[in-house]
């Protein structure tokens, strides 16, 4: 699947530079044409690795009597001048039994890239405790930016930014063992994902791992 993922991404690359080229060159509707494509290539090579990353994970220690928790869907609002957007995380339980005393921390941020610096979860506020998620169930994360400033969105399409969201998940089995998943994504920065999604961060994602 790797190499899959990686003849996708690259292949639409490509195409979104010829489109810049179409585009500039003086047939605007054809270089949007061709653009829309290439975003389209690059969300499969996002959904791809997303799915090599679930699958990989899941499947190292499978066991299907057992809850398994991860980040099912995340998006943002579209882009309005230097209007600040609106994010969300959707989690799901892809196991087979309920995920006991779940605790969702989640957080978004925006961050110079490359220079991201270090990432911590607010602690000193209580997350709300002794939730079951039932198998294929899911929850939901709202939240807009208040601290969003004017050239922002500037920086993210160059590059030169990034917004993430990042988190962890603990839970327990039917055994009583502790389970936990940590996630980072990102849009911008070098990641290539379509505006409205975001892309698997390189760092920051484990599961079954301590959460301390």
């Amino acid at each position: 699947m790797e190499t899959a993922i990686n003849w996708v991404f690259g292949i639409g690359s490509l195409i979104i530079g010829i489109a810049g080229s179409v585009y500039y060159g003086g047939s605007k509707i054809t270089g949007i044409w061709i653009g829309f494509f290439g975003a389209a290539l690059l969300l499969l090579a996002a959904a791809l690795q997303w799915q090599k990353y679930l699958s990989g994970k899941e499947s190292a220690n499978f066991d299907p009597a057992r809850p398994y928790v991860a980040v099912g869907d995340a998006g943002i609002s579209a882009q309005n001048d230097a209007a600040a957007p609106t994010v969300f995380v959707t989690i799901k339980n892809n196991g087979q039994t309920p995920a006991r005393r779940l605790t969702w921390r989640a957080s978004f941020t925006v961050r110079t890239y490359p220079d991201i610096g270090e990432f911590t979860l607010d602690r000193n506020t209580a997350a709300p405790e002794n939730f079951d998620l039932q198998p294929g169930g899911t929850l939901f994360y709202q939240w807009t930016f208040t601290d969003w400033k004017k050239g922002f969105w500037e920086m993210i399409n160059k590059g030169d930014a990034a917004i993430f969201a990042y988190g962890e998940i603990t839970y327990e089995d039917a055994s009583k063992t502790v389970r936990c998943t940590k996630y980072r994504l990102i849009h911008g920065g070098d990641s290539l994902v379509p505006e409205g999604k975001f892309g698997i961060a390189k760092e920051g994602n484990s599961t079954d791992d301590e959460c301390n």
